[in-house]
């Protein structure tokens, strides 16, 4: 996918940004563009040295290098009482270990497509850190095939309560490691034997996720089974990763009968026709483009690959092209909370953004401020970080997993943009997502151009 025409797309983007200086002359190849890699490298490394933690190898959502160092996550303690600052949270919202699977999972997957792309060492040094931090997620649980929300950086406290998000995208992130030549024989071992647990594991709860007793179905446990959308990408997605890693016959057929039952409807869904049924995006619906991206990789250049590939094309355009304040393209509770419309026109106000004016997701990024990153109010910060700048994220991760030129056209500048503030002020930021998202872009942007 990755044409001369995003080549030539992300190099022209490159040229209209200066911020920190020319990035590249317009008489460069890609080849000679190797300060975009530079910028990138050095977002990882300010990324891992705020939010890293050597004891697993993993990334945190909140700064663990500031003042508090890792006292600004739960305390062990907090964890093993299910608790986030005095509250019960079994899940660990607002604990800082809740997403660690999601983030390091998803950035796993993009290093592993920029070093393929580029071959470049530093990339495969922060694939298999990345890697030990998934295997160490994969391992910390006794029960096997379940992934935990943590660990915290002490290697064994989690919360116990997962979700849709932190399992689908470890599968993914397996997958993409043990289709990459940095997985030794050993890694790929591990992975299959977890792959074979996690759908044991499942299947026993008809594609539900429960925590990891099995005395309840998780926050967001919703069965895959489901006719919805949400359920068809999930199941599809994770069994066509485990058929194609594992080469299971069991888990083969699993998928076949999944894909052949009630008149395949699952089938007719993923295409550019059945893209109609999506109900709605939010902030983290960016991680659905790995399921596709995976399910499209491995059916590759047949007829049912051309139909995700359609539908991912069209999940993306959605994503990019739909107006963020409408409902029924966007939750709004991501970023506004239970606001009242009122209070919700108060808080945009500022930002020169209104309900009644439509804008699309990166149409609100230059109302994005970097001065507003840590403004003692919650509602501008809600505002400025969560709208202006995650809900842009979202449409521009799916565009570069879905490698359409046009949209990626449409994504890389303002990706470009991202990279110079969070290289100028990401050393302060103390909410690792939207670093995270801003190093997943720069990354893809590296795979994107970097193989031609």
């Amino acid at each position: 996918m990755r044409t001369r025409a995003i080549v030539t797309l992300i190099i022209a983007a490159v040229c209209l940004l200066a911020a920190r200086g020319p990035l590249v002359a317009d008489d460069q190849t890609a080849e000679e563009a190797d300060t975009l890699t530079d910028q990138v490298r050095e977002l990882c490394d300010i990324y891992w040295d705020g939010f890293g933690a050597e004891s697993t190898g993993l990334l945190y959502h909140t700064r663990i290098n500031g003042p508090k160092g890792i006292g600004a996550l739960a305390s062990p303690e907090e964890i093993a009482a299910r608790t986030v600052r005095g509250k019960e949270m079994r899940w660990g919202y607002g604990s800082g270990i809740q997403d660690v699977a999601l983030e390091n999972g998803e950035l796993l997957f993009a290093l592993c497509d920029a070093y393929d792309a580029t071959g470049e060492e530093w990339i495969a040094t922060l694939a298999r850190r990345a890697w030990r931090g998934l295997k160490t997620i994969g391992s910390v649980s006794p029960v096997a095939g379940f992934v935990p929300r943590g660990p915290h950086p002490d290697g064994k406290s989690y919360y116990p309560d997962s979700s849709r998000d932190q399992h689908a995208v470890y599968v993914y992130a397996l997958w993409r490691y043990h289709k990459s030549s940095l997985a030794t024989d050993e890694d790929r071992a591990f992975i299959v034997e977890f792959m074979d647990a996690f759908v044991r594991r499942m299947e026993a709860a008809e594609w539900s996720i429960y925590n990891e007793d099995n005395s309840a179905v998780a926050h967001v446990g919703f069965t895959w089974r489901q006719h919805a959308l949400a359920g068809v990408i999930s199941l599809m997605g994770t069994l066509s990763a485990i058929a194609d890693a594992t080469e299971n016959p069991e888990w083969i057929a699993l998928l076949e009968q999944y894909a052949d039952e009630g008149e395949g409807f699952r089938r007719k869904t993923l295409t550019p026709e059945g893209f109609s049924a999506w109900k709605g995006y939010n902030l983290y619906s960016d991680q659905y483009g790995l399921d596709l991206a995976a399910m499209s990789r491995i059916l590759g250049e047949s007829e049912h690959g051309d139909q995700v590939r359609g539908f991912m094309r069209a999940f993306a355009a959605g994503a990019m092209h739909s107006n963020v304040f409408d409902t029924d393209h966007w939750r709004r509770l991501d970023w506004a909370g239970q606001w009242s419309d009122e209070v919700t026109e108060e808080a945009l106000a500022p930002f020169g953004l209104s309900l009644q004016t439509p804008a699309t997701a990166l149409e609100l990024w230059p109302h994005f401020s970097a001065e507003h990153m840590r403004a003692p109010e919650r509602a501008t910060i809600a505002v400025n970080n969560k709208l202006c700048f995650g809900i842009p994220t979202v449409p521009m991760h799916l565009a570069m997993l879905s490698g359409d030129v046009e949209l990626t056209a449409e994504a890389a500048p303002v990706v470009l943009e991202m990279i110079q503030v969070m290289l100028q002020h990401g050393a302060g930021y103390a909410g690792g997502e939207n670093l995270n998202r801003s190093v997943i872009m720069g990354l893809y942007l590296i795979a994107n151009s970097g193989g031609e």
